[in-house]
């Protein structure tokens, strides 16, 4: 338990640590043409791995509420509350990801 905590810790404490020099970038590195093209591949690239995840999450909360309703039909008005909110929940990954690239690339 503590080596799970301290793994976590650290990993947080990397990226952290990690993502500081992104941040710290001056005018002179303001993108130009060469990266602002890089910036619409990666975009695109980053929307790809959005809707792939999103996905394949949607897939599975759908393969487990049907599991769920077929094991226990009685059960069926609470899987279905809860199997639309964790869809909600994993849609938004792919609307922030949009909001983020709308927001980036001009």
């Amino acid at each position: 338990m503590v080596k799970r905590y301290l793994a976590l810790f650290s990993t947080a404490l990397v990226g952290l640590l990690l993502a500081a020099p992104a941040f710290a970038a001056d005018a002179a590195g303001a993108p130009g043409d060469e990266t602002a093209k890089w910036i619409v591949i990666t975009s695109g690239f980053a929307m790809a791995i959005a809707a792939f995840g999103c996905a394949y999450g949607q897939s599975k909360v759908a393969a487990a509420a049907c599991e769920g309703m077929a094991r226990n039909p009685g059960a069926r008005p609470g899987l279905f509350l809860f199997m639309i909110l964790g869809l909600v929940f994993i849609e938004t990954l792919a609307l922030f990801t949009f909001a983020m690239i709308f927001a980036k690339v001009k």
